[in-house]
């Protein structure tokens, strides 16, 4: 819990980060062509004003692409969990399936069959989550950390 919230913590920053170099850029871009211009002889603006109202606008605009990414990102990775949780627990009811189906047999040894194939199947679909969830995890690192570098 500590991780996650020390890991959303920095997200964080990195956007505002990215949103202030943003800012400063535009900010500095302005003031330079206005200097240019200054200097050619058109009149430009007087005023620094302008150029901070440019370099604030330029770094909301980058803050809030880069937190509705974030949020895009978050309800895409909620949606992929959901579905693969679905399917899970679709084939673990089919297990069962079996195993209350053997419930109804006569033979003893039918029904202990029955139940260990239920089981070998519940332990095969959870091995299969198991190496699929590492997989995602590991996808999912590798894209937060290019985020977070990038």
């Amino acid at each position: 819990m500590i991780f996650t919230k020390k890991l959303l913590h920095t997200w964080r920053v990195a956007r505002i980060r990215y949103a202030l170099l943003t800012g400063l850029v535009l900010c500095a871009a302005n003031y330079a062509i206005e200097l240019l211009l200054d200097r050619l002889g058109t009149t430009g603006s007087k005023t620094i004003l302008n150029d901070l109202a440019i370099g604030i606008l330029g770094a909301l605009a980058v803050f809030f692409f880069l937190s509705a990414n974030h949020e895009k990102l978050k309800f895409d990775d909620a949606k992929q969990r959901m579905v693969l949780i679905s399917e899970l627990n679709s084939r673990i009811r089919e297990a069962f399936g079996v195993v209350a189906a053997s419930a109804l047999s006569d033979d003893r040894f039918a029904r202990l069959r029955a139940i260990d194939e239920a089981t070998d199947h519940i332990d095969s679909i959870l091995s299969e989550f198991l190496v699929s969830r590492e997989h995602r995890v590991r996808w999912s690192e590798e894209q937060k950390s290019l985020e977070v570098h990038s």
